[in-house]
């Protein structure tokens, strides 16, 4: 499995996709070095995330929640977010997302 690099220094990894015959959900692994931050969006689409190591601050909204390992969070359609890492190691999560969305690199 080929990781997706963003200049930002994160990378993301499709587990199931449309190459292991998913036709609407993908899941994607997502690593972000220490001190960095997932893009800040929204997007039509809800989606789930399952912290799996490191900490990060949860932006959902205009609200903050500190997360970390075994954290499940919920992103409802439309609201803006972002994961900020916390401490000195890197973020790793889980993600759902649309089969075929992508944002380009950056």
């Amino acid at each position: 499995m080929q990781a997706r690099e963003y200049a930002s220094g994160a990378e993301r990894h499709t587990l199931i996709g449309a190459a292991e015959g998913a036709a609407e959900v993908e899941l994607r692994y997502f690593r972000i070095p220490a001190g960095g931050a997932s893009a800040l969006e929204s997007h039509a689409h809800e989606h789930a995330i399952m912290i799996l190591h490191g900490r990060a601050e949860a932006l959902l909204g205009e609200a903050t929640h500190e997360v970390g390992p075994g954290d499940a969070v919920f992103v409802s359609s439309g609201e803006t977010h972002r994961l900020r890492t916390l401490g000195d190691e890197p973020l790793g999560f889980l993600c759902t997302a649309l089969v075929g969305r992508s944002r380009p690199p950056g």
